[in-house]
Formats: C-alpha cells, sequence, structure tokens
C-alpha cells in the first residue's frame, strides 16, 4: 500500500508586499530558532520544515507561515513500503565480484528540526523601561503673572496722512465705470424640430442662371494649337556658334 507524506518546504522566498526582516523575525518567534537557523532558511536552498501524514495538519501549518509572509510550499511525496524478498531454494556459491569503480555517495538532505511554538505572549520582547531622571527644582520657581506677554509684541509707528485736500462727491447716480455698449439682439427665424432620420434640406438663394452668347467659339481638334504663331513667346534669338577655330580639309576619299 502506497503511503503519502506532506512536506512543508521552504527555500526562502517571501510573499510580495512583506519585509525580509519583518518575515524573520515572525519565523524566530514561531520555530523558536536562533539567528544561525534563519539565516540558514534564507541561504536559497530548499529546506523541509515539516513533514507528516496529516493532510489537515500540512495545510495549517502551510497557512500559517504563509500569513507571517515565508511563501512555503507543501509537496506530496509517495512511498511503496519495501517488498520482502522471496527465500532462495538453495544456497548458491559464491563467486568473485567484478570491481566497482570508488563513487562518493550522495548525501540525502535531513530535514531541519524546526516547531511551531504556541500562539502565546508577545511576538517582539518588550523594550526596557527608561528609568526616569529625579531632577533638583528646588532652586527654580515661577514668577507670578502680572499680565505682560512672556514675547514683547512689534510695536508700529503710527502715521497721520493729510487729507484735507480730498473730498467726497454725493452720488448722483452715475457709475464709475462706463457701461459697455449694447449688443444688438439677434431676431432668429422661427423654426422647429424635424422627425428624427428626416434629410435635412440645405437652403440656397435663388441665383439667376446665365446663358452666355457661344455662337461664336469652336472646338479645335485634339493636337491643334490653340495659340497663333504671333501669340506664342518665341524666347531670345539663336546665338550664332563661333566657327573661327575649325578648319576643312580636303576630302581625299577615293569614291
Amino acid at each position: 500500500m502506497t503511503t503519502v507524506t506532506y512536506a512543508i518546504v521552504f527555500n526562502g522566498e517571501i510573499v510580495e508586499g512583506f519585509q525580509i526582516i519583518s518575515v524573520k523575525a515572525h519565523l524566530a518567534k514561531l520555530l523558536k530558532a536562533d539567528a544561525e537557523k534563519i539565516n540558514l532558511l534564507f541561504s536559497g536552498k530548499a529546506i523541509v520544515l515539516k513533514k507528516t501524514q496529516d493532510k489537515t495538519e500540512a495545510a495549517r501549518y502551510g497557512s500559517v507561515l504563509r500569513k507571517v509572509g515565508a511563501n512555503v510550499r507543501v509537496k506530496i511525496m509517495k512511498h511503496k513500503p519495501p517488498q520482502a524478498a522471496a527465500p532462495s531454494a538453495a544456497p548458491k556459491a559464491p563467486t568473485a565480484a567484478a570491481p566497482r569503480a570508488a563513487t562518493t555517495p550522495t548525501p540525502t538532505p535531513t530535514p531541519t528540526d524546526f516547531s511551531l511554538a504556541p500562539n502565546e505572549g508577545n511576538l517582539f520582547e518588550a523594550s526596557p523601561e527608561v528609568e526616569s531622571l529625579d531632577l533638583d527644582l528646588s532652586g527654580i520657581t515661577l514668577s507670578e503673572n502680572d499680565g505682560s506677554p512672556i514675547v514683547e509684541p512689534k510695536i508700529y509707528e503710527k502715521r497721520n496722512i493729510d487729507l484735507s485736500e480730498y473730498s467726497v462727491s454725493e452720488n448722483d447716480g452715475s457709475p464709475l465705470i462706463e457701461a459697455a455698449p449694447e449688443v444688438e439682439k439677434v431676431q432668429a427665424p422661427e423654426f422647429g424640430l424635424d422627425a428624427p432620420g428626416a434629410i435635412l434640406e440645405t437652403l440656397k438663394e435663388d441665383v439667376e442662371l446665365l446663358n452666355p452668347d457661344t455662337s461664336g467659339m469652336s472646338l479645335a481638334f485634339p493636337g491643334t494649337e490653340i495659340l497663333n504663331p504671333e501669340e506664342k513667346d518665341q524666347g531670345p534669338p539663336p546665338k550664332a556658334p563661333d566657327t573661327s577655330s575649325i578648319s576643312l580639309e580636303p576630302n581625299r576619299a577615293a569614291f
């Protein structure tokens, strides 16, 4: 029969949103571990914190450790019981075994001995009380409050302004600022709302159609010169080429 074991494995990863210093402090409290064992947990290697065959207990351990920020994994390991070897009919004569190359045995990782502490007390030890100082105040006396301020207020010099040349006129109803001219009101034409989906017609002014006289016009054939020779831009007259350095040799070729 196959047996199932649940292993709580931790490789140093923390849950998103937690600070590593806080996770280390919580694990030290829960696992009753010193700083050396806590640093071993965060070395990057997968370490089995606990093995159990109880699925509920494994889920509870994983939930508690994740709540403090340790991103643990619960792995399922299946084991088959070893089968008993069948008894041999007759003992065989020993034979010389072939020499085997020496190999280094692979070390089997063993789970670190951790356990969860009971949920009691404070997570961190309380800070020691600070001893209060015994001050000698016998030479200090408080004076009576005579009403004077602790800080002398600032006194500003009063200035006398001569306003004899100024007078206030009577209010005759005129505004202080000239009012803006009235804007002529726009008389909007009468209009209404058409039914949804109706095609709106664009209003156009009635324009009298022109009837030009085309009796003196004719159409030329494609490719015909439209302009008369005298209407074309002839451009500047061509310059005569300079042939003073050119000489002609007699043609001695036989025909």
